[in-house]
């Protein structure tokens, strides 16, 4: 077994100046290499500049840098995925909305140590915001009834100085006699979980496992089990919300999703480079 593919997400908030933040993303692998940085107002995480960079990509053809003046004002939270549309769109062939993307949900994360300044008076309150907007839309904010331990409590021990939020993740793509595996790692300030992908000549999933080490409450830890959900799937193709259909929802895991979603997405990126990956020395 040989690896063919590498590549890692790296993804960081941190205050830069008393009202001001910096989110920053990178993408290092195999054929790429780029970062995003979105500097936001503290308290209401208006972006007040969104920049990008390309060093390295397949033919030089992606590189450069720019900044992207139409996302300023816009609020670096849920919801602003029109506005990477509309203003970012497919610059750096997509590359820049990706960066930006995760810069932001870097910042969602961020927000539950700085929970005063957007308006919370305590981290209690901060959680229950969450429970009422979160409510039946993952395993962990559906089964409040089951969990032993409210986010406050999970976060409690945190001790944050100029960094609030930090997260890795990771695939690797390897090749064997019968097909290819894909194994990744999702590690951030709350999080921490694998998942590995078998599948064959023809893109169809052969296997999948993983398990989670880090969450919230032991009820996360059950989203494992969905993962064989995936067996039979066709990857050549396939997209986040068909694997959110599978291990998302009331009963599911977003950040498996967001793990899953880019093994996969990895998986296609291969395919499209080189039609022949699964045949040649089989």
């Amino acid at each position: 077994m040989s690896c063919i593919y590498q590549i890692s997400w790296f993804s960081k908030v941190m205050r830069v100046q008393p009202e001001e933040l910096l989110a920053e993303s990178t993408i290092i692998g195999t054929d790429a290499e780029a970062s995003g940085r979105l500097l936001t107002d503290a308290a209401n995480f208006e972006i007040k500049e969104a920049s990008w960079e390309v060093i390295r990509s397949p033919g030089g053809v992606l590189d450069g840098r720019g900044v992207v003046p139409g996302l300023k004002g816009v609020a670096a939270y849920f919801n602003a995925g029109k506005e990477l549309r509309r203003a970012v769109g497919e610059e750096a062939g997509g590359l820049a909305r990706e960066l930006f993307a995760e810069c932001i949900r870097g910042m969602i994360q961020a927000e539950t140590f700085l929970y005063q300044e957007r308006g919370y008076p305590t981290a209690e309150a901060y959680g229950g915001y969450w429970e009422k907007l979160y409510l039946n839309s993952c395993r962990y904010y559906s089964s409040l009834d089951r969990i032993s331990r409210r986010w406050s409590d999970y976060v409690s021990g945190y001790s944050t100085g100029s960094t609030f939020f930090n997260r890795v993740k990771s695939c690797s793509i390897y090749k064997k006699r019968d097909g290819l595996t894909t194994a990744g790692i999702l590690t951030d300030s709350f999080h921490e979980m694998s998942a590995i992908i078998d599948f064959n000549a023809e893109g169809t999933v052969t296997g999948c496992s993983g398990n989670f080490l880090r969450a919230p409450d032991q009820v996360c830890f059950e989203n494992s089990s969905l993962l064989d959900g995936l067996i039979g799937a066709p990857l050549i193709g396939f997209g986040k919300k068909d694997i959110a259909k599978i291990i998302g929802g009331p009963l599911g895991c977003d950040h498996l999703v967001d793990l899953v979603g880019d093994m996969v997405k990895s998986i296609n990126t291969v395919f499209k480079n080189n039609s022949n990956v699964l045949e040649e020395g089989l």
